[in-house]
């Protein structure tokens, strides 16, 4: 199957369970445009070049400022999917996100009318997550400049996607330049050298925040470079915009919510906290890029009038694209230390991390009765058994769980 994840911050082309990525972003070079990677490496150094919103306002309104021989945002569209289609032709699937209007929609299917490949089938991008998931659930999901939570129902074995709302301005690009400009002050107080003061200097920067982010969920504190100057980035610095963003979606929230399927660009969001309107931790599941995919495996043969399909079939147990544990995540080394306040220590038998909070060994951490901790926003009590990356609450102290290599 060839299916089309029309997500700007997470744009790809599968076939054959092998993704092309392109991010909706657009670079006009020496008469021709570039679009992805190779545009986002030019953000910074040539603004006025760059364009990354085409996907999010999709019409033929005229485009302003112009870039390029591009007439409306239509045409940028039009350019960005004839280079990914390029080698592509035959019947494709759509995966569309909810926050794409109606007129969009039918625009892009008139786009897709000049190209190769042929749409067989419309689908919402949450109905594939919920089916995925098997049960009702909230998909929060990250676009490039807003972010979106749809309500998932299921019913007679099938996933449902409801309503879509919508937090403006709270997408990738805005979070990457909030945790620029903390980067940014750090590096100043640290070494006195300004990055975001010189465009190549600010496009480095940018370029290292996702593998950033990366390391720090396993870490906890690492090392950035820029230019030969060295600043120290520990997850306490970057947590303000993980909280601000959490209060800003809470209220998006729908009332009655067991489960959140999370967007993976959001999961290694420092300060990320996510709870219910009574304030209750909520099961979170993180939903990979795979997710897509593997659940359209459930879609129907296409068929008769292409329509926008809200309802899809659940993927069974095997089958299924995420973990069932509260934060999925790739497999990990033992622990061997825990991480607090960007100080790392060993974990001793006998260790008192917090009140109520002990190391009964290395995989093994026993919470006191009455001691109110959570392991990943979840409750938890007893003996537990924590991995690399979880992060454990607990008398107003935040632990992290981390491998130290010899």
């Amino acid at each position: 199957m060839q299916l089309l994840d029309c997500n700007d911050a997470s744009l790809r082309l599968w076939r054959d369970d092998q993704d092309t990525f392109s991010i909706g972003i657009a670079w006009f070079d020496e008469h021709r445009y570039h679009f992805g990677d190779s545009a986002w490496r030019q953000a910074r150094r040539a603004p006025r070049a760059v364009n990354n919103r085409y996907w999010h306002r999709l019409s033929t309104q005229p485009l302003s400022p112009a870039l390029g021989p591009a007439r409306h945002t239509a045409d940028l569209v039009h350019a960005h999917l004839e280079a990914l289609l390029a080698d592509t032709s035959g019947e494709i699937t759509l995966v569309i996100p909810g926050v794409m209007e109606p007129a969009q929609l039918s625009l892009l299917l008139g786009i897709l009318q000049t190209l190769p490949a042929t749409p067989t089938a419309v689908v919402h991008r949450s109905a594939l997550i919920g089916a995925g998931q098997g049960e009702a659930c909230a998909h929060v999901e990250l676009h490039l400049h807003q972010a979106s939570v749809t309500a998932v129902a299921i019913a007679d074995h099938s996933a449902i996607a409801g309503e879509t709302q919508l937090l403006p301005g709270s997408g990738l690009l805005g979070l990457i330049d909030e945790i620029a400009e903390i980067i940014g002050q750090q590096f100043v107080s640290q070494t006195r050298f300004d990055p975001q003061r010189r465009a190549d200097t600010e496009q480095s920067l940018y370029e290292q925040i996702p593998s950033l982010l990366r390391s720090l969920a396993a870490q906890g504190e690492v090392s950035c470079a820029v230019e030969g100057h060295t600043a120290r980035i520990n997850t306490e610095m970057l947590r303000p915009v993980g909280q601000y963003f959490s209060a800003a979606l809470a209220p998006l929230i729908p009332a009655g919510t067991s489960l959140i399927a999370l967007d993976s660009l959001l999961a290694i969001l420092p300060g990320l906290s996510l709870s219910s309107a009574t304030g209750e931790a909520l099961l979170i599941r993180t939903v990979t890029p795979e997710a897509i995919t593997k659940a359209s495996a459930s879609l129907p043969p296409p068929g008769g009038e292409l329509v926008f399909q809200r309802q899809v079939g659940c993927v069974s147990a095997d089958t299924a694209a995420t973990d069932t544990t509260p934060q999925a995540r790739i497999t990990m080394p033992a622990i061997t230390h825990y991480l607090v306040a960007g100080r790392a220590k060993p974990l001793t038998a006998g260790a008192i991390i917090a009140t109520g909070i002990t190391v009964v060994s290395a995989g093994e951490i026993a919470i006191a009765e009455g001691a109110d901790a959570t392991l990943n926003n979840a409750p938890v009590d007893g003996v537990i058994h924590p991995e690399v990356g979880d992060t454990l609450m607990a008398s107003g102290v935040e632990v992290h769980f981390i491998a130290v290599e010899s």
